[in-house]
């Protein structure tokens, strides 16, 4: 594999992959629990259930302890966060806020969802990923946790994860006392010295790093990809990379959910399961639970973790991050946990089986959800630019 724009990379990280269930949220909390100065957290669904009142109690504990808590949830997905919670998160002394709580704007633009996953304490920890917070992502008895990635990060590129949020944070006129001005200076370099670099997707802003290195990756890898996608619906330059890859003797599997939570959308990647087989790519369907995963792994050496998936709406509609992580050793051990899922709990779809489970009947609904999917995506794209972009996707 070539080295696109690996220079970025920065050295000096300790990296730990964390798997959705117990240990996640596990880590999380024992994150929380060890902060001493402040906390920033970001994410898309925290759930009124066991899991979410977890990680608020962890929060408000902080508070107590005199840690300056930052909260800011995307105020769509956080919908079932109920007032009762938001009273007691306020009550302890947290700040809290609902990102974009308008879908439309003041200048008629339809607002970008805030699609983070992320945890920083102290600037020097940082968890980020592609989990929710709430029970199905953590599992409870007779139900099995959905699958899914995060990873627990130490080292400088924290400096740059403090940078991202606080803007966030501060993006809109608050009051001065509840401003993030934390700063970072002289970050711990650890021995594990893994290289790193923290990527956003936020098309408002005219970042798109997310895509271009999957883009990138997708145009010189050598040997293998890996990927595992809760909501595959790639853009056709990205099929177009996808099948040169494959022509040119890239072996590609691709890991998809046998069930979903967004049944239309699944019916829209079911469409692309034909272009997807004649082009020699395998496809697994993941069986025991949902899978909400969005990683993937090249040539065993190039691993990206968080919370971009592979279709439009993360590329036009929502703020993402990524972990991008350019270590050998990582990638081959990922890459056995990813060979062990599809050995023990997936089922390959063959050509020959998608012909046999498909009838013209299923075949036109899975035309048309893509169809109107394609048709959503794109307006969503008219309503979220605000003027000619530097960049074309």
């Amino acid at each position: 594999m070539a080295r696109p724009t690996f220079h970025q990379y920065k050295s000096g990280h300790s990296v730990e992959l964390l798997k959705s269930g117990k240990q996640y949220f596990s880590a999380c909390v024992e994150a929380i629990d060890n902060a001493v100065r402040y906390i920033h957290f970001q994410t898309y669904i925290i759930d009124d259930d066991a899991t979410g009142n977890k990680i608020i109690d962890a929060l408000i504990r902080a508070a107590g302890r005199g840690v300056r808590v930052y909260f800011l949830l995307d105020a769509y997905g956080g919908r079932s966060f109920t007032g009762q919670m938001e009273k007691a998160v306020e009550e302890a002394g947290i700040f809290f806020r609902r990102f974009s709580p308008r879908l439309i704007s003041s200048d008629f633009q339809l607002s970008l969802r805030l699609h983070h996953k992320v945890l920083l304490v102290d600037g020097q920890h940082a968890i980020i990923g592609g989990m929710n917070v709430a029970d199905r992502y953590r599992g409870k008895r007779g139900m099995k946790e959905w699958l899914d990635y995060a990873v627990s990060v130490r080292g400088p590129e924290c400096a740059r994860i403090l940078f991202i949020l606080k803007k966030l944070w501060n993006r809109t006129f608050i009051k001065r006392k509840e401003r993030a001005a934390e700063t970072m200076h002289n970050p711990v370099v650890h021995d594990q010295n893994i290289r790193v670099r923290i990527v956003q997707n936020n098309w408002y802003r005219n970042k798109i790093e997310i895509l271009k290195s999957y883009r990138a990756i997708l145009r010189h890898s050598g040997d293998r990809i890996f990927l595992m996608a809760s909501y595959f619906l790639p853009g056709r330059h990205e099929r177009k990379l996808l099948r040169d890859a494959s022509r040119r003797g890239v072996d590609i599997t691709i890991i998809l959910s046998a069930e979903s939570d967004a049944p239309m959308f699944k019916r829209a990647t079911n469409f692309l399961y034909r272009f997807i087989l004649r082009n020699n790519i395998r496809i697994y369907e993941y069986l025991p639970s949902n899978l909400h995963a969005k990683v993937a792994v090249v040539d065993g050496i190039w691993t990206t973790i968080g919370s971009y998936n592979m279709n439009h709406l993360s590329d036009y509609g929502s703020i993402e991050m990524n972990v991008n992580i350019l270590d050998s050793g990582f990638a081959l051990d990922f890459e056995k946990q990813i060979r062990s899922t599809i050995r023990k709990d997936c089922r390959e779809v063959t050509f020959d089986t998608y012909q046999h489970r498909t009838t013209w009947l299923s075949r036109l609904i899975d035309w048309s959800s893509y169809q109107m999917i394609r048709l959503l995506l794109r307006m969503l794209f008219l309503l979220t630019s605000k003027g000619p972009k530097k960049h074309s996707v």
